[in-house]
């Protein structure tokens, strides 16, 4: 049987480790991004094909360096020459409030939410194309309502669901591209939250509790089984969006 390959930015840690290790379950072969996290992600390497030889590889990239995407990409054709499945996952976030943000930090937040997404899908169409296969981009679902104090952060978001959208009309018909838009998934690595706040947060979400990475990742497979689907952002967060 012929190997199906994925390939997924930043994936050693949180969602991304998620998704990768659900996408290995249903029988794909990983290839996944990382930039810092070197232990992270050799570990999920090992442990994956310790479960199944040869079906796991990693690439490091810092999409800050103009040339990341070129190395991605000549490293993905070092393994495969097709793709089922692209996941552009790596994201950078952190508050900038206006009177106090740079150039700098929307070089950084557009780089890894919008910018890498979009080239990164360019210079992997021959191996989409061959392998028929999907886009799936990750969101925010409260990004394109803008977030106080995350302007930066809100405005590289939406522009990757406009890129979702226009790109899913550009691809057709021979590659699908869509977005997930989580809301309250994990909480934030940075943010040390007490139990209130916790409280607080999750009183906006009609469902009342936060969710799991792996709500994410049922999408992204489901996605790439739903051949009627593209062009749409869909939002994974416990019905925050509707309030």
């Amino acid at each position: 049987m012929k190997a199906k390959f994925i390939f997924l930015t930043g994936g050693a840690k949180r969602i991304g480790k998620t998704t990768c290790k659900h996408f290995h379950e249903e029988g794909f072969n990983i290839i996944f991004h990382y930039n810092s996290s070197d232990s992270e992600a050799k570990e999920i390497k090992e442990s994956l094909n310790n479960i199944r030889k040869d079906s796991c590889h990693i690439l490091q990239a810092d999409f800050n360096d103009r040339s990341s995407i070129e190395r991605l990409t000549k490293g993905v054709a070092k393994i495969t020459d097709e793709l089922e499945v692209l996941v552009n996952n790596a994201s950078s976030f952190y508050p900038t409030p206006i009177e106090q943000a740079s150039q700098n930090e929307w070089d950084d937040l557009l780089a890894t939410n919008a910018t890498t997404p979009l080239f990164l899908t360019q210079a992997l169409l021959p191996f989409l194309k061959k392998g028929k296969g999907c886009v799936i981009n990750i969101s925010d679902t409260l990004a394109p309502n803008g977030i106080k104090n995350f302007s930066l952060y809100s405005g590289a978001k939406s522009a990757l669901e406009g890129i979702t959208k226009s790109l899913a009309k550009e691809l057709a018909p021979d590659i699908r591209v869509n977005a997930i838009s989580p809301g309250a998934i994990l909480w934030p690595e940075d943010e040390d939250l007490t139990e209130e706040q916790q409280k607080e947060r999750l009183s906006k979400v009609p469902l009342g509790r936060i969710g799991s990475p792996k709500d994410i990742s049922s999408v992204a497979v489901f996605l790439t089984s739903a051949k009627y689907i593209t062009g749409q952002v869909i939002k994974v967060d416990g019905g925050r969006s509707v309030i």
